[in-house]
């Protein structure tokens, strides 16, 4: 059990990684782009300098982002109300979120499958983003990838609450 958590750790720490340059890329693509469109005005047309495809650069970055987020907090991701479990015991809100985390497991292998499928059509019928033109293959695979992760880290996290029967309650925290 102490390698499985050890492993779901590192798998955090991944994500957390992937997630934080995804963020950094965002933020720095935006900065760039709103600096050359106010250059562009001042100049009055004269400096044409433009990120080109920014926007996919953001959009294609934030999945990235949000799908490492996701895997590296799963066990943090559920909203408890407290009008529902403040009369339960800590047992039964432990089984249910082992059964929350299963089910995460269950579309992180739905999600990693239907991109893995993408990606391979991706690679056969030559599919590109609009703006760069740059294949979608990569873009299918990385979130297949972060997908696995979170369907891994899932696993390993229901697998500790069934065990343990420790859990992250944010009502015990403050959080």
């Amino acid at each position: 059990m102490v390698f499985l958590v050890k492993l779901s750790i590192l798998i955090s720490r991944l994500c957390q990684f992937i997630g934080g340059i995804s963020l950094i890329i965002i933020v720095l693509t935006t900065m760039l782009d709103v600096i050359a469109r106010y250059v562009f005005k001042l100049t009055g047309g004269e400096f044409g300098f433009t990120v080109k495809g920014s926007v996919e650069i953001v959009s294609y970055f934030m999945l990235f982002a949000l799908l490492g987020a996701f895997a590296a907090f799963v066990e943090r991701s559920q909203i408890i109300v407290d009008v529902f479990t403040q009369k339960m015991s800590k047992a039964v809100k432990g089984y249910m979120m082992g059964t929350f985390m299963m089910g995460f497991f269950i579309i992180g292998i739905v999600f990693a499958w239907g991109l893995y499928e993408s990606a391979f059509d991706a690679i056969e019928y030559g599919k590109v983003t609009q703006d760069l033109r740059i294949s979608m293959m990569p873009i299918y695979a990385i979130s297949a990838f972060l997908s696995v992760l979170l369907a891994i880290r899932s696993l390993i996290e229901s697998i500790n609450i069934f065990k343990t029967g420790e859990f992250f309650d944010a009502e015990e925290t403050g959080a």
